[in-house]
């Protein structure tokens, strides 16, 4: 586990905490000491009570260079997309932990997994190349917490780059 971070950035407002926790397509970047990117698929999002704490649920395994990065100090982003409108979010954070992930974020991210293959299959996608996508190794799941220090949104069109938070 990495070190904490200390206070918490800027509070989500509803409507986007609801949305980077729900049904969308999921990445998370980080940069090493050259600041050269990393960036693997996240298998669901928490977004605590007071909507200043993201959990991020990556596969340890396959996103190593992510979890050495934020051993390292690494700034993360997370993006957020829902595939059948393009609606996408970006929240950046300044430094993040790792950790185990609980019995309780393996169900949440089955659940999510589920639910996005149940919502990119009916958009043409198959479903066998959708598990293959978004599979992952239980075992071998880890939480990835921070606080979320910009929120950008990132919806392709006129307001694509604008801040809406932080």
């Amino acid at each position: 586990m990495t070190s904490h971070p200390g206070a918490a950035g800027v509070q989500l407002d509803e409507a986007t905490a609801e949305f980077v926790a729900g049904v969308t397509s999921m990445a998370i970047a980080t940069r090493d000491a050259q600041l050269l990117p990393t960036v693997g698929k996240a298998l669901g999002c928490m977004v605590s009570a007071d909507r200043r704490w993201l959990t991020v649920l990556i596969d340890g395994e396959q996103s190593a260079r992510i979890v050495a990065d934020i051993a390292a100090g690494s700034p993360v982003a997370a993006v957020f997309s829902l595939p059948a409108t393009h609606r996408t979010v970006q929240v950046k954070g300044a430094q993040a932990t790792t950790a185990t992930a609980t019995p309780t974020q393996r169900v949440r991210a089955r659940m999510h997994v589920d639910a996005i293959v149940e919502h990119l299959a009916p958009l043409g996608y198959s479903e066998a190349a959708l598990r293959v996508l978004f599979s992952y190794e239980a075992g071998a799941l880890l939480a990835v917490r921070f606080a979320p220090t910009a929120v950008f949104a990132q919806t392709p069109g006129p307001r694509a780059g604008e801040r809406i938070a932080g």
